[in-house]
């Protein structure tokens, strides 16, 4: 056993240097090692030891002189001592290293320029300062001197913070043998993850992340560059419920018997319901592990509201209504919620499907920082095995921002004021990425992943309004302008077809025996499949050219369907068309999106990254492409870094982080039924309301999904 002798770190530098996120970092890197490790930091000390104590030169000279004091005790006692204070004085740093043993203390240096910190400005003190708020702020009305001699100088301006802190942990290794990685175990003994981060980014596509012109975004690439990366092919239909449920389950969406944001309870003519949580019949991944005792963190995930009990804690997704409702569990931090967040916690922007593209802008940076806020202070402070977040910022800004960046779309214009929006929000992001891995120990597994991937939208098809003119629809009135179809408008005694709308389209066909009102004989029913599959596929673009329409049979899809499968699944022209609802008046094909201004649509492929922070941070360099990797893959891979083996009732493959490759074979068609879970509850008491029901319905319409 490595015995460890004190020593004290001390961190210097301007305000928004780095001193705070690289001592975090480097303290759960050094516990990682089984280091005992003490963190002082100067706006902690103020609350507490040096609260008497104001900012005048005479008061900070105090401060720091208690912080080394308490320091030196600490360090006595055999911890290794962290300290982050500006100490802009050398006189005060001089002392400072005087109270300390020879060769027990290092003085690290982060530079980086006033002007970068001051863009920076992480607690927003620069600009109070420069209107005069705060006398006497270093940098700005108190003097900041540059060390003369630190035992380390790192420029944090010009490096990510993960290259920043392998710089210092390279410098301490050196200084202390008994820091060094070798001396201690990283990992397991079996060379798996203690901690697995999943950071899902939904509807983020591989061009905005893979390709040449996303170099700028380090942090990414730092997790590309040593671990596996590539396309993740998203489920059938590609959209944000079912695939992240997919995601977290290893389940296929007919194994779930979840098809949309929306699903028939039975074969009758009532509306369809909103799924939730209480709908996911199946075991999710978090429930594999808390099986073993550990314990979760979820943040966002689609399908957790209502928040379920579990060892750990969840705020529930985007879809949680604005009403009294049990968003969080435990359901008091949702007391807690927006102080750890920084500010008013955003589940989700309400309308972007907007003209007023400045507001979507602002509070799209809003929910992230405030989201990644929240994430930070969960990792560093809770307890946790398993980590993981959604956010739908991403999706939003594709949604709301396409066009104008998107040089194959139809209406793009080359200068427009919102041209490089995407690129710079991706750059952002990529930041609050940095920053949060940065809070990670060495023995954690980080895997990054999008649902599904973006594309340019060419328009849509009016489904119903084709099935109406070919005869397979009859409505009891026609509307004369365009309608949202209800099923209350369906003659069911002349019906054999209707469509339910959205990203992609589902077909039901009437059948005789199966609907109440069904006309369609059964002996028929694969030959009407078959007529119609042949005639959407067909249907032609504006200028009669064939558009590349896939119409799929569920049964052709998934291993088994369970609940109320659609008949016929309708993907318009590579999913470059989205399915629109609306009948009466009109042509068959539209320009745009019948729920509000929206330029993209959904694609196929989404993203993988996945890497171990020790490989980041010892500079092992691996960026092996995977092929052919799917959603159905996730929930093995992290079961298998957590040493748990793939239970048998789950599709997909694991896909290896050390390089190897998976081949998830998604046209297996192997009969599962999905158990309920032990401690599922009913829906009554579970699920939406009436009230809620028709809240999350609306914000459905507005988002696109109906």
């Amino acid at each position: 056993m490595i015995r460890h002798s004190g020593k004290a770190i001390w961190l210097t530098g301007l305000s928004g240097s780095g001193k705070s996120t690289l001592s975090e970092m480097l303290k759960r890197v050094l516990e990682s090692r089984g280091v005992p490790v003490v963190l002082l930091d100067g706006d902690l000390l103020r609350q507490g030891l040096c609260r008497d104590l104001g900012f005048s030169t005479v008061d900070r000279a105090e401060n720091i002189r208690r912080a080394g004091e308490t320091a030196k005790l600490l360090s006595e006692a055999g911890h290794t001592v962290i300290s982050a204070f500006i100490t802009p004085l050398e006189s005060i740093r001089r002392a400072v290293r005087g109270i300390f043993s020879p060769g027990r203390y290092v003085e690290i240096f982060l530079d980086c320029p006033l002007s970068v910190c001051e863009e920076r400005d992480p607690k927003g003190l620069y600009c109070r300062a420069r209107s005069g708020e705060i006398p006497e702020f270093t940098g700005i009305s108190s003097p900041f001197e540059r060390p003369v001699s630190p035992d380390l100088s790192v420029p944090t301006s010009e490096k990510t913070v993960q290259e920043s802190l392998h710089l210092i942990l390279e410098f301490l290794e050196h200084r202390f043998s008994d820091l060094r990685e070798s001396c201690v175990v990283g990992r397991s003994v079996r060379g798996r993850a203690r901690r697995v981060v999943v950071l899902g980014l939904d509807c983020v596509p591989p061009q905005m992340v893979f390709h040449e012109e996303a170099k700028d975004l380090h942090n990414l690439r730092a997790l590309m560059d040593h671990g596996v990366w590539g396309d993740l092919r998203s489920t059938d239909p590609p959209i944000t419920v079912p695939a992240w449920t997919t995601i977290t389950t290893g389940r296929d969406p007919g194994e779930l018997g979840i098809y949309g944001f929306r699903n028939r309870v039975d074969h009758g003519y009532d509306e369809m319901v909103v799924v939730n949580s209480s709908h996911v019949r199946a075991r999710r991944v978090w429930h594999y592990l808390e099986d073993s005792g550990k314990s979760s963190i979820l943040l966002g995930i689609p399908q957790t509201y209502p928040a379920q009990p579990h060892n750990g804690i969840t705020v529930a997704d985007f879809l949680s209504p604005d009403v009294e409702s049990p968003a969080t569990f435990p359901e008091d931090f949702a007391r807690e919620l927006h102080a750890l967040a920084g500010g008013q916690y955003l589940g989700d922007v309400r309308n972007f499907r907007t003209v007023d593209k400045d507001r979507l802008l602002e509070d799209l940076y809003a929910m992230v920082d405030r989201r990644f806020h929240l994430a930070c202070n969960l990792v560093i402070h809770r307890s946790w095995d398993f980590f993981m977040m959604v956010e739908m910022a991403t999706d939003r800004l594709h949604h709301g921002f396409w066009r104008y960046g998107a040089r194959d779309h139809r209406l793009y214009e080359p200068g427009n004021p919102y041209e490089s929006v995407m690129g710079e929000f991706y750059k952002f992001l990529d930041s609050r990425i940095g920053s949060f891995l940065a809070r990670l120990s060495d023995d954690t597994t980080v895997l990054v992943i999008s649902d599904h991937g973006a594309q340019s939208m060419a328009g849509g098809v009016r489904t119903n309004e084709w099935l109406i003119r070919n005869g397979y629809l009859t409505l009891i009135r026609q509307p004369t302008e365009g309608e949202e179809l209800s099923w209350s408008m369906i003659d069911w005694s002349r019906t054999q077809a209707w469509s339910e709308g959205g990203y992609y389209a589902r077909v039901f066909l009437n059948i005789k025996g199966r609907e109440p009102l069904g006309i369609v004989d059964p002996g028929d029913y694969e030959a009407l499949r078959d007529e119609l599959t042949d005639r959407l596929s067909s249907i032609p673009e504006e200028n009669g050219r064939a558009m590349k329409n896939q119409v799929l049979k569920p049964q052709q899809l998934y291993r088994t369907c369970n609940n109320v499968p659609p008949d016929l699944i309708v993907y318009f022209d590579g999913l470059r068309r989205r399915s629109v609802g609306t009948v009466g008046g009109g042509d068959i094909l539209c320009s745009g999106n019948d729920t509000g201004p929206d330029d993209s649509n959904h694609d196929f492929q989404g993203i993988f990254i996945g890497a171990h922070m020790s490989d980041v941070r010892a500079g092992k360099r691996n960026g092996t492409r995977i092929e052919n990797a799917s959603c159905m893959d996730v929930t093995p891979t992290i079961l298998h870094e957590f040493g748990i083996p793939k239970p048998s009732e789950l599709g997909g493959s694991v896909i290896h982080l050390d390089g190897g490759t998976c081949s998830a074979d998604m046209n297996t068609k192997k009969r599962v039924r999905v158990e309920s879970r032990p401690d599922d509850h009913s829906e009554e008491t579970l699920g939406y309301s009436p009230e809620e029901a028709e809240i999350v319905k609306k914000r459905l319409m507005e988002l696109g999904y109906l």
